[in-house]
Order: C-alpha cells, then structure tokens, then sequence
C-alpha cells in the first residue's frame, strides 16, 4: 500500500525525448568524422607554429582576435581576412567553421567525451539574458574601439590620429598576441572543461565566446538549414545527441527546419535520425520565420533555470565579474569571458542552495530537505570566495584603470623632463601626477601597501610612479623608490633603465658605471645596453660608443638590434675599413630580415662611400621597390642616380619623390627636394645618425 505523500511514475522508454517511444538512440556517424577535421586544423595550426620557430618567420596568426589590430590601427592582418571570410560564409552556409573548425570547439567535444566516460551527461544551463553576452562582447572587442575613435576622441582627445589603413601578412613575433604558457593551461581548464561541466556542452561557445556573437546572428540569414520532412515521427533522437542543446525535434515541429542560432551544423541530428527524416537543405532562412511565432513556441518547449528577476539580477553580476577581472593580472578577454561565466552560474547556484530545500548537481546532493549536505557546504563556501576575490580583484583593477587614466593625461615628453634645466609644471599637471601615484598605490600588491591580492605588475607600477615623480622634479624621491622596488623584486630591466635616467639628472658621472655595473651581471640586456650606447653618443666620444656597440654585438651575436646598431655608428663614423665591415654587417641583418627597406638604404649609403656605386645602386632599387611611397627614399635614389650621371633617370625619381612629398604635406614636413648642381659628393643625402628613424 503506498503511503500518504507517495508519487506514481509512469516508465519512460529510452529515446522517448519527444512524447513517442523511439527506442535506443544510435551512434552519430558524424561524430567521429568531425573530430577527424577538428585534429587537422589542430595539427595544421601546430605545423604553423613550427615553421615559425624553424624559419623565423611566417604568416601571420589566422585567429579572429587579430582582428582588434585592424579596428584599432587600421592593419589589416591575415586574422581578420580570415575572420571575415567566415563570417561572410556562415551568412551563406550556417555556422559550420563552429562546429567543424573551431580549435575550442575540439576542446570542449573532448572535456564532454571525458565526462561521458565516467557517466555525466552535462546538463545546459539555459538562461534568457547571459545568452546575450557574447553579441555584448564582440560589440565591445570589435565595434566599441571604432566607434570610440572615430566618435568619442574627437571630443575628448587621447588617442593617435586615425594612420591609415595598411597591411600586415607576414610576422616575425609569430607569439606577442598571445598569452604565454601559464595562461594558456588555465583556459584549457575553464573554458574547456569548467564551462562544460558546469554550463554543458558548448558552455563557452553559448555564454563567452565573442566571435560566437557574430556567428550566431549571421547564421539566422543562412538559407542552409536542417529541415525536415513528413516522416518525422517526433522520436526525440535528434534532440538527445546534439551538443549544441538545441531542441530539434521541437524546432523542427514547429518550423519545419531549425532556427536556434546555436546549431553549429555538426550533423548529428542527421545521422542518426531512424526515419532519414532530417537533412541539409536550402530554402527559407531562420531570419524569416515570424519574431513572435519563434518567441511563442520556445516558451511552450524550453525550461529555463532563471525567473526575470534572477535573469537581471545575474547578468549585472555576469558583467560585473567580467569587468572585475578584465584585464587584470594579464587575463585576455577570452579567458576572462570565460572565468565571468562559469562564476556566474557558481553563485547562481549558491543562491538555489539558499533558496530552494533540495538542490543537486550532477549526483551529487547540496541540498537535501533543508538540510545542507557536506558538499554544499563546501560549494556554498567556494561560492563565497569566488564572490569575495571578484569583488576584492576588482576594487584593485578599479584603482589601476584610475591611475591609468591620469597618468594618460600627462603628455611631457621624457626629452624634456630629463634635461637640464627642467621647470616643474604649473599645478593642473601636478594634481594629475599626485592622483595617479595615489591610485597607482591603491592598485600595487597587498604586501607593498595596495590592494591587490596577487604580486602582479610591480614592476611596471614602480616604473611609471618614478616617472610621475620626475614629472614633479623630485628625483631623488623616485629614484629612493626604484631602489626600494630593485631589493623587493630584484634587478629587471625596465627598473634598471628607469634609475639610469634618474642618475642622469641626480649625478651624470655615475652614469655610465651604473651601466657598465647591470650589463656586467646581465649581458644580453639589449634595451639597457643600447640605452648605454646613446648615452655615451650624446656625453662622450665617439670611439667609446662604438666600442659599447661591439660589446653588445659580442653579447648577442647574430642578433638584429646589436648588428643594426653597430652598423650604422660605422657608416657614419667610422673609418673606411669600418665602412666596409658596416656593409657587411648589413647584409647579414638583410639575411634574417629581407624585406626591410631602411636596411636596403644603409647598404647602399655603405656601398657609396667605399665607391661601390654599381652595388649601391643595386641595394637602392630593393629599398625603393619595397617602400615605394617614402619620398626621402626616392629623393636619395635620385641623388644617387645623379652621382652616377644617370640624369634622365633621376630626374624620373625625383618628379616621383616631389610627388609623394606633396602628398604628405609638402612645406610642413620640409624643404622641397631638388637635384643639385654640381653633382654632390655625397650622393645619398645627410648622413643618418644611429637614433634616426631612416637607420635600419
């Protein structure tokens, strides 16, 4: 006899999703198709990366994010082709670069797998509002910097005028963009696994991925859907397999295709549709089918896990995370997008454990009866200390974005401050400069006196509050500073060049001993030891600076800085044997980085001066076929097709070099260039000094 409160269960056949029983679900074919084309584009990534290490250099990252360099500077990379060449074909195709070449994608597929081996099926966190967040995220990545230059900084100043467009495909710093190692294993982690387990399939995909925002929309003008046919029969296979958590059976009841944004077109509702009921078609879009009518039915079909208060109250939270931890302790915005979301549903489901008197996750019980079990209590407890350190993180990147802001607003140049005879400011600059050390304070590591919970950017802090107090002509105060950060995180070398000019305005003639004392114990400190290199240019004599530079080349042999460095000391100042050794130490920077216009232009004033003109012509015409629009080039080609009685020819270049020089603003940018008359005895033009933007 059942007793009082007891529930009768009706027995559910296996596959029965859709109302009707449907049997046992059968394997996807596609599965293990897909994963074949996932590896490969992962291998070929891989193969990318190790020709670049072989060879030097290569083309440039094929990722999307490559595409903030070309909404902020106007460079057009290979990733933001590559980027609109799939946007452009998801608007034509549907979203299957997602489901068939995204390297995250793999990712998550295989943290499922994993799961599925020890018996979870992770469950989708369905929510109204957060699914908003990766439009929010590729507006702010993509389309906020534009409008924000070509809008906002009109107004309010701050920023470089627009430079032009201009093109980026090959690159030699295969890596800057990138976060390094100890970044790239917590992402693995978050938005691999942690969004899996906790958000289900496709978690990063749904709630953190920015080019997703795009995709998403794109994919609803897309004529290329899954549709079905009459011999549906409403099984519910489809839904069961597909890790997109789109409802397909549903959908395609409703609409006659699917229409959720989110179907990556993996295939597998397809393949293991019993009736061949499903296939890839081509007829009307997402886009078409009625807003309201969609909206109707996807009420009637999808549970969500949040009411509207909790969907507002969350996706405050949500963006609040985000913007606690954007850009703090070095985290991109794919991995913090990604820690923002998993948070979220971490103190969402805190807030159920409070609220609700059973609760569970997976199988295991947090909550049961009202009573908390020992692993809610430690979830609970997790939960508190995720909230605690977001609001901790993001009180510090707080006082760091301030700082930021009012160091910005200080524009002396450095040329000024260290130099002799340097007047303080009036008071408005001043006030800015106190404001930022304050915030700059506020920000620094709890152990240094801030609020920081992590040790991180102390030394950049350090260096930026020895230039806000140099603003300010003390000195001696900044310096007092940067020794006190030396003994705290030792010798680096931005903290060692940022006490090199102090010294210079407190003792210039322990200048050149405190180099000297650094590169003794850090040889292959290149920045400091060109620092070193000018400062005896401008204080001492020639010979010694040239001697500093063979000490760096020494250092770093076969390294592009030291090489170019010495080069150009040569041309200009050394003696005719010098000259030649300079020629040669061109080419061989010519030999790790052939394309570079300068270099071509300093073998050719080298080549010039030992009487070399054949070869020097030679390096010119390189040097003018790779930067065609330099009109000083084109100037000094004329000068030197001059020098060799080539009139015709000069006078060619010359009408080309007067051109370009119109077009870059004419008088502004200097005099008008002319051949002269006698033939020069310089052909290439005043010698270039080592600093000078035309050395190589």
């Amino acid at each position: 006899m059942a007793s009082k409160g007891d529930v009768s269960l009706p027995v559910v056949t296996s596959g029965s999703l859709g109302g009707q029983p449907g049997g046992s679900v059968a394997k996807s074919r596609m599965e293990k198709r897909r994963f074949i084309v996932l590896l490969v584009v992962q291998t070929l990534m891989i193969v990318h990366v190790i020709q670049w290490l072989i060879v030097g250099t290569t083309i440039g990252p094929i990722e999307p994010s490559e595409s903030i360099q070309t909404v902020r500077e106007g460079v057009i990379t290979v990733g933001f082709i590559f980027f609109l060449l799939a946007i452009g074909s998801t608007l034509i195709f549907g979203r299957f670069f997602c489901g068939w070449g995204c390297h995250v994608i793999l990712l998550q597929d295989f943290c499922g797998r994993l799961l599925g081996r020890i018996g979870l099926r992770p469950k989708p966190f369905r929510s109204r509002l957060l699914v908003w967040m990766p439009l929010g995220l590729a507006l702010y990545m993509f389309v906020w910097p534009v409008a924000y230059r070509f809008l906002v900084a009109p107004w309010v100043g701050g920023i470089p005028a627009w430079p032009g467009w201009s093109w980026e495909v090959t690159t030699e710093n295969f890596w800057v963009t990138f976060p390094g190692l100890a970044m790239s294993i917590p992402f693995l982690l978050i938005c691999g696994f942690l969004t899996v387990y906790l958000l289900g399939m496709k978690g990063y995909c749904t709630y953190a991925c920015p080019y997703g925002g795009f995709f998403a929309p794109a994919e609803q003008i897309s004529p290329v859907r899954i549709r079905v046919n009459n011999d549906c029969e409403q099984c519910g296979h489809c839904t069961a397999v597909c890790t997109s958590n789109v409802r397909v059976h549903e959908e395609v009841a409703a609409f006659g295709m699917v229409v959720d944004p989110g179907c990556m077109k993996c295939m597998d509702c397809v393949s293991v549709c019993p009736n061949d009921a499903l296939s890839l078609g081509i007829g009307r879009p997402a886009i078409m089918v009625d807003a309201v009518e969609k909206s109707a039915k996807a009420k009637s079909g999808v549970k969500y896990d949040l009411s509207w208060p909790e969907e507002i109250v969350f996706a405050v939270l949500a963006v609040g995370l985000l913007f606690s931890i954007r850009g703090a302790y070095a985290l991109p915005l794919l991995f913090a997008s990604g820690v923002a979301a998993c948070g979220t549903w971490i103190i969402w489901k805190a807030w159920r454990m409070l609220r609700d008197p059973n609760v569970s996750f997976h199988r295991m019980a947090l909550r049961r009866d009202g009573r908390f079990q020992p692993g809610g209590i430690g979830f609970l407890a997790c939960a508190a200390v995720l909230l605690g350190l977001a609001a901790w993180t993001g009180a510090a990147n707080f006082a760091a974005q301030m700082a930021f802001r009012y160091d910005e607003r200080i524009t002396i140049p450095p040329s000024i401050v260290f130099t002799s005879g340097y007047v303080v400011p009036e008071a408005g600059v001043a006030a800015d400069a106190d404001a930022s050390l304050e915030w700059y304070r506020r920000a620094s590591y709890i152990g240094d006196g801030g609020w920081s919970p992590f040790p991180v950017y102390r030394e950049m802090f350090a260096v930026r509050q020895a230039w806000l107090q140099s603003v300010q002509g003390r000195f001696k105060i900044g310096m007092a500073e940067l020794d006190l950060a030396i003994d705290r995180f030792g010798m680096q070398e931005d903290l060692a060049m940022a006490r090199s000019r102090l010294l210079r305005m407190i003792d210039p003639t322990k200048v050149d001993a405190w180099y000297g004392m650094v590169l003794e114990e850090h040889p292959t400190w290149m920045r400091l030891r060109d620092e070193r290199v000018m400062w005896r240019y401008e204080e001492m004599d020639l010979r010694s600076t040239i001697d500093e530079a063979r000490a760096g080349l020494a250092a770093m042999p076969g390294e592009l800085l030291p090489m170019r460095r010495l080069a150009v000391l040569l041309v200009d100042h050394g003696s005719p044997n010098e000259i030649e050794e300079s020629a040669d130490l061109t080419e061989a920077t010519l030999e790790i980085e052939p394309e570079n216009a300068n270099a071509w232009r300093a073998l050719a004033l080298a080549r010039a001066k030992t009487g070399d003109f054949d070869r020097s012509e030679v390096a010119m015409r390189e040097a003018v076929r790779l930067a065609p629009g330099d009109w000083q080039l084109r100037y000094q080609f004329a000068m030197l097709l001059n020098e060799r009685r080539k009139r015709d020819l000069a006078e060619i270049e010359l009408a080309e070099s007067i051109r370009l020089w119109e077009a870059a603003g004419g008088e502004t940018i200097g005099d008008r260039p002319v051949l002269p008359d006698p033939v020069p005895t310089t052909p290439l033009g005043p010698q270039m000094g080592p600093d000078q933007p035309s050395s190589p």
